[in-house]
């Protein structure tokens, strides 16, 4: 079975083989055979979080920096262009650190039981109830529990 190369990031992050095949959850460096399974390569690594893929909170955790370099670089690059704009020398790319979103949009629901606080599902309107999130700023998260509780009681 012929497997092609991942050879560069789509905007929202998926994998692009050089045909322009787009793969969910491959990043560059890593093969997928005619079937969609992902032959995972150097760059491909596992993801810290347990939600990573159902959560709509990150979509790059499987990358390493090589490939989350590349995908800033390259977005802010197409970008101008796209808008015709030569933007000369490029500076080096800076990466977030792990735990440093200080604005995220989480939804609650409250259940018969208790509530679900989370970030929706990718293209769904499911809420992935956050047990853990390696995006937002540890204070952030530590108010998920009483945000919780609240919702519990006077929420929608």
């Amino acid at each position: 079975m012929e497997r092609e190369p991942i050879v560069r990031l789509a905007a929202k992050g998926d994998g692009v083989t050089q045909s322009g095949r787009h793969v969910a959850m491959a990043v560059t460096g890593d093969f997928v055979d005619a079937g969609g399974d992902i032959v995972p390569g150097p760059h491909h690594l596992k993801p810290v979080c347990k939600h990573f893929a159902k959560c709509g909170g990150c979509q790059l955790q499987h990358a390493d920096e090589t490939v989350l370099n590349e995908f800033v670089k390259d977005r802010v690059v197409n970008a101008a262009r796209g808008q015709d704009v030569d933007i000369g020398e490029l500076l080096e790319v800076h990466l977030s650190p792990a735990r440093a979103r200080r604005r995220a949009k989480m939804h609650g629901l409250r259940t018969k039981s208790a509530a679900i606080i989370g970030f929706k599902e990718s293209g769904s309107h499911k809420i992935i109830d956050l047990s853990e999130c390696h995006v937002v700023d540890e204070r952030l998260f530590e108010l998920i529990s009483p945000l919780r509780k609240f919702v519990a009681k006077h929420g929608p």
